[in-house]
């Protein structure tokens, strides 16, 4: 049986929508870019409110286990209690492996790799796929809406 990845199923959908990559804008583009490099920053800083921060008033952020978290608190608190329980990032990468637009949102889709120091001084790496959503504010400014991570090999 064929299992579709994120990125299929947000390529047919973006296709049955009309949606296109040369669609987004380039200030929504540049949002997301910046965002992914202070977000890795901010893992490696251990820094939960300034991950939190990047999402909208009412984001929600589906974790690798389905727990669905609502709002910047939510997510700061979770951050709060991962890195607690995880270790600490000391490096990584996080690239999109698509991006598309319909109406008022833009649609993103990649995968990340970050390597952890444990509680213990190991090192660990972990790698995951993430389907995210932007929208833009009343301001103009784009922030993340929705964001789905799946752990992966």
């Amino acid at each position: 049986m064929l299992v579709p990845t994120i990125a299929s199923t947000v390529i047919v959908a973006a296709q049955i929508a009309g949606a296109t990559a040369a669609d987004v804008p380039a200030d929504a583009r540049r949002t997301i870019t910046e965002t992914n490099a202070a977000w890795l920053q901010a893992m490696k800083r251990q820094d939960a409110a300034a991950i939190a921060a990047i999402y909208g008033d009412d984001a929600v952020f589906v974790t690798p286990t389905g727990e669905a978290l609502k709002g910047r608190a939510a997510m700061e608190r979770f951050e709060r209690e991962r890195f607690a329980q995880t270790g600490r990032v000391i490096d990584g990468t996080i690239e999109d492996d698509g991006l598309a637009r319909t109406g008022a949102y833009v649609y993103e889709w990649g995968h990340a790799a970050l390597t952890v120091e444990r509680r213990d001084g190991k090192t660990s790496h972990v790698v995951g796929r993430f389907l995210t959503v932007w929208s833009a504010d009343a301001n103009g400014r784009w922030h993340i809406i929705r964001n789905l991570s799946l752990s992966g090999d």
